[in-house]
């Protein structure tokens, strides 16, 4: 093995942050999931995406150590052997890691498309040509030497074709644009008519913009793509195109996992409201008209002081940031209380639905 120099140092420092930190926002979206009873394939893709990113990162930290990011002068024959091996070996856990994610994060954008059928259509597009494109890109890096051993040196009567691996990565990382600026775009769209507080507003901004960020990585990767065409070089690509490859993964697998961690602003920590009131005190929309009022100091309801049936249409939900939920496509509850000629009952507790945790209690 070699010392870490160059751009195999950044490769090094890069896969190892983003991979535990991918790792840590999954287990969370995971953990607020269960909570919420709402495990879905979202999050079985996602875990999957996230093995094989797994995967990729630790073939790229090994490569390190084996001269990615330096000129071939200074790796030794053997070892520029291993890692031009394990990088190869890489591109494939990468692109079929990458049509993983980019599924789930579309399965997700489907529960909130509801039956708009052009969303749905669009979704499903993005589905298909992030799975066609990543089989394409593994069948031409799978045909770039014949054999392939060659590609590392192991056979030295082999034919080799580098230009074919440009090709089939300039291909590959154009359909990555697309989908991810699609990706991005599209919780914009569907969410244009939903009324935020401000603060979920600039939630949503920041992970609308990780997901834009993610587009940028795979822009900034295809200007190291042509550094492949150069066979004697091929450890030096590696630094470069390892490290935008982490990075763009890495990012979308955060910022895929991020909104389902929504419901923890319902928590105590994130905010003093409780029971949907924005100022601490309970939600007690039927009463808003004084009869609480005068209850509290008679200790009972007066005859007819109940809730006429026809108000309940102007009554709306309320989640856990105090936000008030659109009509459209977002599963809302509502607290009725119901009262009697003798007393009221009292409103009984519910559990506060949000955009991506669709469970409610019973």
């Amino acid at each position: 093995m070699v010392k870490p120099a160059g751009d195999g140092v950044s490769l090094l420092y890069t896969s190892i942050i983003l991979l535990t930190f991918s790792w840590v926002v999954f287990a969370a979206r995971v953990g607020v999931r269960v909570w919420r009873k709402a495990l879905g394939l979202d999050d079985y893709l996602m875990l999957f995406g996230l093995l094989l990113y797994t995967v990729t990162a630790s073939l790229c930290i090994v490569c390190c150590f084996y001269g990615s990011g330096q000129l071939s002068a200074a790796i030794p024959a053997a070892e520029r052997m291993k890692g031009t091996k394990l990088f190869f070996i890489a591109e494939f856990f990468y692109s079929s890691g990458a049509a993983a994610i980019k599924c789930s994060i579309a399965v997700t954008l489907l529960r909130i498309a509801g039956s708009r059928s052009i969303a749905t259509w669009t979704i499903g597009g993005v589905m298909f040509a992030s799975i066609a494109a990543a089989i394409i890109f593994m069948a031409g890096v799978a045909n770039i030497c014949h054999p392939i051993t060659t590609l590392w040196g192991e056979t030295t009567n082999g034919t080799c074709n580098l230009q074919l691996n440009s090709d089939v990565s300039f291909f590959f990382s154009a359909v990555e644009i697309v989908t991810d600026f699609s990706l991005a775009i599209l919780p914009a769209i569907l969410l244009w008519n939903i009324q935020m507080k401000r603060k979920v507003k600039f939630s949503v901004m920041v992970i609308l913009g990780m997901a834009a960020f993610a587009s940028c990585a795979t822009i900034v990767r295809l200007r190291y793509l042509s550094l492949y065409s150069n066979p004697a070089e091929f450890m030096f690509s590696t630094g470069s195109i390892g490290l935008w490859s982490v990075i763009e993964e890495g990012i979308g697998i955060i910022a895929g996992s991020l909104p389902a961690l929504r419901p923890l602003l319902s928590l105590p920590i994130f905010s003093r409201s409780s029971a949907g009131g924005s100022n601490g005190t309970p939600y007690n929309a039927p009463y808003a008209n004084g009869h609480n009022a005068r209850r509290s100091r008679s200790g009972h309801h007066p005859l007819g002081s109940g809730v006429k049936m026809d108000t309940l249409q102007r009554i709306q939900s309320v989640d856990a940031d105090g936000d008030r939920e659109s009509q459209r496509h977002i599963l809302k509850e509502t607290e009725v209380a119901v009262t009697s000629k003798i007393r009221s009952t009292t409103p009984g507790a519910w559990e506060r639905s949000q955009v991506l945790g669709f469970k409610s209690q019973s």
